[in-house]
């Protein structure tokens, strides 16, 4: 049971890393077209990669219960892309937002 868990995981980790892959052939600046623009699912698939890492961390590695370590990922991830935000010319609130909906999604899967 504990060896399929892992195998789980590891598949699950392998496929959030994978996702932001699906946006690497667009271009990113100013691209507002379609329902979701690129560079707001780009923000949002890599906190999904960082929050779902971090959490593995912080439960691995720390004496954290799981919603301890669910939120030490939130707020990790959230931190990681407010210092992103702050080394751009321009701070966006968007893009914020869209690492914030990543790293939700990511503490919330599971495994």
């Amino acid at each position: 049971m504990i060896q399929r868990k892992r195998v789980l995981r590891t598949r699950a980790l392998l496929c959030a890393a994978l996702l932001p892959l699906l946006f690497a052939n667009h271009t990113f600046a100013d691209d507002e077209s379609g329902p979701v623009p690129t560079d707001k699912a780009l923000h949002a698939s890599f906190s999904l990669v960082i929050s779902m890492a971090a959490y593995d961390f912080y439960r691995k590695n720390t004496s954290l219960t799981a919603n301890q370590a669910k939120l030490a990922a939130f707020v990790s991830t959230l931190a990681i892309g407010a210092a992103k935000e702050f080394s751009d010319e321009k701070f966006d609130w968007g893009d914020m937002a869209a690492n914030g909906v990543g790293a939700g999604i990511g503490i919330m899967i599971e495994f």
